[in-house]
């Protein structure tokens, strides 16, 4: 069943909504009323497209009204900013607030998900993070026990030594973002929404692979996460307060480009 409703007393017939529908779940007819069909996925295109603002969704969200001066981004100003953005591995300690917390997870709600599935999940280790972190580096430690790679446990040796002070998986951090999804590319793409909101908002972020490997390596953390053969763990965000200030864009290398 079609998630559309028309109003045909604002709709005008143009037809932009039909030409746009890539599955075909609109129909145009003769008489110039619009009229809904199979196979729509919700994606809500209708409705941000339709000039008579004619075209809803039951039940979703009401739309954000498009603003220049509110919506659009200058090139430049944006590819700066990804310039600009760095991995952090120095936190101060400091909560992000509820507020700061929520923009993020709106930030990797907002990123596309293949066939507008948005099955993408997020916990937030907040308030458990500190009987958490002990858990988490446990299974750190076994991991890299069992995969050989033995000289990453000096990290775990460190941590056990001075349990009270920034170790090397958190870093002084004390919340984390684990991000679940069906698709690797979902998940992913709301992992780099956030980080650009988190650089947005003036924090630090950090994609913590060593933390989502302990993870997806232990039963007891795979379903405290919430992890199945479906849903997969992507990888954690780190975020909180640093004291780092940086002056300007890191080098890189240049792009790998074929031009064909």
């Amino acid at each position: 069943m079609s998630h559309i409703h028309i109003n045909q007393d604002l709709c005008t017939g143009c037809g932009q909504c039909v030409a746009n529908c890539c599955v075909h779940a609109l129909t145009l007819k003769p008489d110039g009323a619009i009229l809904p069909g199979d196979g729509c996925f919700a994606c809500g295109q209708c409705v941000a497209l339709c000039p008579a603002r004619a075209v809803s969704m039951e039940g979703l969200e009401a739309p954000v009204e498009y603003e220049a001066g509110r919506f659009a981004l200058e090139p430049e100003v944006l590819l700066n900013a990804m310039r600009f953005r760095r991995s952090i591995r120095r936190f101060t300690g400091e909560k992000v607030s509820r507020r700061e917390m929520e923009l993020l997870l709106e930030a990797g709600r907002c990123a596309p998900t293949s066939t507008n599935s948005q099955t993408v999940g997020f916990t937030v280790l907040d308030r458990e993070f500190e009987a958490m972190r002990p858990k988490l580096w446990d299974a750190f430690a076994r991991y890299f026990r069992k995969s050989g790679r033995i000289v990453l446990l000096r990290r775990y040796e460190d941590y056990l030594a001075h349990p009270d002070e920034p170790d090397t998986l958190f870093y002084g951090g004390n919340q984390m973002i684990a991000v679940t999804a069906e698709r690797p590319v979902d998940g992913g793409l709301a992992l780099a929404n956030m980080e650009l909101m988190a650089h947005a908002l003036g924090l630090g972020a950090l994609y913590c692979g060593f933390a989502a490997r302990a993870i997806q390596s232990d039963p007891e953390l795979r379903e405290y996460f919430g992890l199945t053969e479906k849903r997969h763990l992507e990888s954690c965000l780190i975020v909180g307060h640093t004291d780092l200030r940086f002056r300007r864009t890191a080098p890189r290398n240049p792009a790998r480009v074929d031009w064909r």
